[in-house]
């Protein structure tokens, strides 16, 4: 596992090595093949036998994470067991769409991606499972519901291009981001479809107040970015690291991952505090391989692999596995008070004001 998975860091850092010379543009993680797999076959409707779940030997996986990283995980799992998985990659709201569009023949097993917002406000979409791991994990990464089980964890950030912007003149908080001379020149993803995106807003909105003040600073941010939406999370970093834009919204370990390379940014914990949500995995309702499922979340919660998360720069949700010293101390970063319940449940309503800003 260690060797797979330091060959592939390897190569993403002398791919973004690359990337940050000359015209500094990073090539974008190649999809996995995107169409459907070949549908696991359904078993003979005795799904339970001893007490035990039917164990078909296949996993169909939804996924959201990068190729470059994941892959080699999910290829040392197939290895490990022997299970085949057949891989669907795609945004994390375009899959719990596609879930949806699917819950009469439920085609996936396990989605793997995105915060846990939107495992919360798609719970009805996933079927209960607690890791076999959970004694061992973080507060922060178990569903008091039971849907969802957190992967990683990783402080929302904001980053600036440190050749536009001198130290001395640096951006510290969210308020930064409505000075008048960052105006249109500010990267952020479309919130209704980027999980990271959206909870990079949730984060500012928490911060200055559910009560409407922090819906009030959203539609003075979305004033100041003058109309311009990046169509992909990638596309926050990049576009900073390639100073098509002066500050950015986005996640701690795109930005440590850049910074790894060469590129010219350099990342801001805003001091009004930020989320830091897990990203999640959960087991679809009625899906078709529910033993492979339930094997292959115990397995990414499993100490073996949490403990490579380091070098990959993201960090545990462990108990027993420590962030490397690479990171900013968890202690020194301000958090906002997390509401999962609020986020999840006010998600169509901050959709439907996203738009209705985005469009005037």
């Amino acid at each position: 596992m260690k060797r797979k998975i330091a060959i592939v860091m390897a190569m993403v850092v002398a791919m973004t090595s690359l990337a940050a010379c000359g015209s500094k543009e990073a090539p974008a993680a190649e999809p996995a093949e995107s169409s459907e797999a070949e549908t696991p076959e359904e078993t003979d409707g005795s799904e339970e036998a001893a007490g035990e779940l039917a164990d078909t030997g296949e996993l169909t996986l939804y996924y959201s994470n990068s190729t470059e990283w994941a892959d080699p995980i999910i290829q040392e799992f197939e290895d490990q067991t022997g299970i085949k998985v057949s891989l669907v990659q795609d945004g994390t709201s375009s899959l719990f769409a596609r879930i949806k569009a699917e819950a009469g023949n439920p085609q996936a097993d396990v989605v793997w991606g995105g915060v846990i917002d939107t495992y919360r406000a798609n719970q009805d979409l996933l079927q209960p499972y607690t890791s076999s791991e959970e004694a061992s994990l973080k507060p922060e990464a178990l569903d008091p519901n039971g849907y969802y089980t957190g992967f990683d964890m990783g402080p929302m950030v904001m980053v600036y291009n440190t050749e536009l912007i001198p130290e001395n003149e640096a951006p510290t908080s969210w308020g930064d981001l409505l000075d008048e001379k960052y105006k249109g020149k500010i990267a952020c993803a479309d919130p209704t479809s980027s999980s990271s995106a959206f909870a990079c807003i949730m984060s500012i909105i928490l911060a200055y107040g559910t009560d409407g003040k922090g819906y009030e600073f959203v539609e003075k941010l979305v004033e100041n970015m003058d109309g311009k939406v990046i169509s992909s999370s990638s596309g926050v970093y990049k576009g900073v690291a390639d100073g098509e834009y002066l500050i950015g919204l986005t996640y701690e370990e795109a930005a440590l991952r850049y910074m790894e390379s060469g590129a010219s940014i350099a990342i801001v914990y805003p001091s009004e505090g930020t989320s830091s949500s897990p990203s999640g995995c959960g087991i679809v309702k009625d899906c078709k391989n529910p033993k492979s499922a339930q094997m292959f979340i115990d397995y990414l919660s499993s100490k073996e692999v949490q403990s490579q998360l380091g070098a990959l720069n993201r960090r545990s949700v462990r108990t027993d596995v420590a962030d490397p010293d690479t990171m900013e101390a968890w202690e020194n970063i301000a958090f906002v008070e997390m509401d999962i319940d609020w986020t999840s449940s006010h998600t169509e309503e901050f959709n439907d004001t996203w738009n209705d800003y985005i469009t005037r």
